[in-house]
């Protein structure tokens, strides 16, 4: 039988205590929590502030700057009681100035482990020794020097310890800098002020605008106060207008935030497009505080572009080529050719990979489809770069220096041929072209290893006065420093003014190219995605087919294009380059025959006949690296000469190994190259120390020369964070 309990319990206990009120029932009174008063509370707060700072304190925000005042405390209560103990006798002073010695190395070693990085005391002294280890030594050293010094010294009187604190202090602020000077003082977005509770989001809101709203345009974002309005969905995505903050934010600040912007909407950088609102006859001075935004969600940049079709653009005097559709598919890139009495050309920057042999491919197409205009092509890979328009140019020409130099002569002799023609005969100052007096684009492929100091001047030219004269040169390389245009910016100012088409580069490289506004290094891994200096500032997607389909579209242009040049231009032609343009025909021929007996000569296992001095390079697809091995003495030394065959593999045989690796770098990466090169293996502060003061770049600079080398496989690091040296 239960038990009975004289406790009485209430029907209303369980009822929430809103029900108990309303039905008019008195509730009981929960029991008031202990808190702390006086001066407890004022020292249970300090506690809570010394040990456990909030996330927004000074502390928490101002860690790696208090970071260096920490060490020094902990130094100097070291000091103190070193100097305290070494009084008691001489041999306990040797002792402690020997275990502060050993100490300092000990503390240098473990400072270079997996555990210190992980320990919350020493991830930032053990960061700081893996990003500089010069400066962690000598901060090591100094720490050892000063509390060595105090042991020896002792010192008993106040005056002897404010000086020895004093040569503490000038120390530490001297050795704190360079660590103040990296860790800068985090900057923080300044909240916009609200009146009042965040507004609910307003009924019907489209996912892009809600996350725009939370994520990017709230107090927190990387843009606040933004806001987005009349956002419509398209084909590609999402386009609307962006509204920024008047007198806080502009475009190059929101371009500047891409990257936080595409983390927050889940899309990439690339599928942000940014641009002013055109003007119109109803708005013909649009607000600067509102700008277009559209958001490419649909992946139309992997999409192929098929090269098909008609690729020109002719708006009465102008001749465009058009180069693909932009990221959004509203309008095309175009490749401005000829404008009213003038003719343009352009540069091309690509890396390995990002579809620029394709580029050219296309413009090519697009040249002769004009009808009225020859190409003349230089390669110094002998064709590889594109054997398409090799086999189809009016004058090929391969690795041959003289050659080139022979053609760049033979332009200039046009331009002052026509030039004077249309002085003296034809009363204008431009060019027009037509098929009976057609333009001249030379195609310049890898461009930095034909332009030289020696004939920059010339090739500048070819871009200053050629214009007029119906003589333009297109070029393209993976570099856009100077040493690409013979180290003189006068040239490259002339060949950037008429097109530049940046493809996807490194960062070493796109911090270059002023001339498109947008960084071409944030561009997707896609084959052909590239931007341009005029049109729209958004990225493009290269129109591309099958080598063979390209070559029968070329086959088909060139049926209508012209075979020749006009009779002054052509003996303008052959008069600059020594004859060699009116037997370019024979030569070619008997480049391909020399080239086949030598292959026949080799299969045969006997010495090829030496060639004579005055055969030009063949065409021929190129062995370009140097093979580095020593040339046996059997090898006739005529063989060995810059006219050889054009295989490059004899003549390269003797070369440095490191000069093509070279090469194909500018700024700090090519000097970070040489510096390995001459020394080997070095730490990378020893690197950064000696880039630095050779390029006078910033620590970041060489940060990232080191990583885009790395990712191309030129250099590699060694075990344990030894240093870094040139990959095999």
């Amino acid at each position: 039988m239960a038990r009975k309990t004289n406790r009485k319990t209430s029907p209303t206990t369980s009822l929430p205590p809103e029900v108990v009120a309303a039905l008019g029932q008195p509730t009981r009174e929960e029991k008031p929590a202990l808190k702390s008063e006086g001066v407890g509370a004022i020292i249970a707060a300090g506690c809570r502030a010394l040990f456990r700072p909030g996330e927004n304190s000074l502390r928490v925000h101002m860690t790696a700057q208090f970071y260096p005042w920490r060490v020094g405390g902990l130094v100097l209560a070291a000091g103190v009681v070193a100097a305290r103990a070494a009084t008691v006798s001489g041999t306990h002073a040797i002792l402690l100035a020997l275990a502060t010695g050993a100490g300092a190395w000990v503390g240098l070693r473990l400072l270079r482990t997996v555990k210190a990085r992980q320990f919350r005391a020493t991830r930032l002294a053990a960061e700081w020794a893996e990003i500089d280890p010069a400066h962690a030594r000598v901060c090591v050293s100094a720490a050892g020097v000063w509390l060595i010094a105090l042991i020896l010294i002792q010192p008993a009187s106040l005056t002897a310890w404010w000086w020895s604190g004093l040569v503490g202090l000038l120390a530490l602020l001297a050795l704190g800098s360079r660590f103040w000077a990296h860790h800068r003082i985090p900057r923080v977005l300044v909240a916009v002020d609200r009146a009042g509770p965040t507004p609910p989001p307003p009924p019907g809101e489209h996912t892009v605008a809600r996350k725009w709203r939370t994520r990017v345009g709230n107090s927190n974002g990387c843009l606040p106060g933004t806001k987005l309005t009349d956002l419509v969905d398209e084909p590609y995505g999402v386009r609307g207008q962006l509204h920024l903050v008047p007198g806080r934010q502009t475009i190059t600040s929101v371009r500047a935030a891409t990257g936080y912007i595409a983390s927050a909407l889940g899309v990439a950088e690339a599928d942000i497009l940014i641009e002013h609102v055109e003007p119109t006859e109803e708005n013909p001075k649009p607000d600067s505080a509102i700008l277009d935004i559209k958001v490419v969600t649909v992946g139309m940049l992997t999409q192929k572009v098929p090269l098909q079709g008609n690729r020109l653009v002719v708006d009465g005097d102008d001749v465009s080529i058009r180069m693909g559709p932009y990221a959004d598919g509203d309008g095309e890139a175009l490749w401005r050719l000829y404008t009213a009495d003038s003719i343009w050309g352009g540069f091309v920057a690509g890396s390995t990979g990002s579809g620029k042999s394709g580029l050219i491919d296309a413009l090519a197409l697009g040249i002769w489809q004009t009808g009225n205009t020859v190409i003349i092509y230089i390669d110094p890979k002998n064709g590889g770069s594109s054997p398409r328009i090799f086999d189809r140019a009016h004058w090929p020409v391969g690795k041959d220096p003289d050659t080139w130099e022979a053609i760049l002569s033979g332009l200039i002799e046009v331009i002052e041929a026509r030039g004077l023609e249309n002085s003296a005969r034809l009363k204008v100052s431009g060019f027009t072209p037509s098929k009976k007096r057609p333009g001249i684009v030379v195609i310049v492929d890898e461009c930095h290893v034909v332009i030289t100091p020696q004939n920059a001047e010339r090739w500048g030219r070819v871009g200053r006065e050629g214009r007029a004269a119906g003589v333009q040169a297109l070029y393209a390389s993976q570099i856009y420093g100077l040493q690409t245009f013979g180290g003189d910016d006068a040239v490259r100012s002339s060949a950037t003014a008429g097109n530049t088409v940046a493809l996807r580069v490194s960062r070493n490289q796109s911090s270059m190219i002023a001339d498109i506004p947008l960084d071409p290094s944030t561009l997707p891994k896609i084959t052909g995605v590239g931007l341009v200096d005029a049109g729209r500032e958004a990225p493009f997607k290269a129109a591309w087919a099958p080598s063979e389909t390209t070559a029968a579209q070329m086959d088909a242009a060139l049926e209508h294009a012209p075979q020749e040049l006009d009779p002054l231009a052509a003996g303008a032609f052959d008069a600059g380059s020594g004859g060699l343009y009116s037997r370019r025909h024979q030569i070619a021929d008997q480049q391909v025959a020399n080239a086949e007996e030598r292959l026949q000569a080799y299969e045969a296992g006997r010495t090829p006949t030496a060639r004579q001095d005055t055969d030009t390079q063949p065409a021929m697809t190129n062995i370009v690296n140097p093979l580095g091995f020593e040339v046996p003495s059997s090898i006739d030394p005529d063989l060995l000469s810059e006219t050889d065959l054009g295989l490059g593999i004899l003549t390269d045989a003797n070369r440095d190994p490191n000069e093509q690796r070279v090469a194909r770098w500018s700024g700090a990466a090519r000097r970070v190259l040489q510096v390995l090169i001459e020394h080997g293996t070095l730490r990378r502060g020893q690197i950064e120390a000696q880039v630095r003061q050779a390029e006078e770049c910033s620590r970041a600079t060489v940060s990232r020369a080191l990583d885009d080398l790395a990712e191309a496989g030129e250099i590699q690091a060694l075990p344990n964070r030894r240093g870094w040296q040139l990959a095999a």
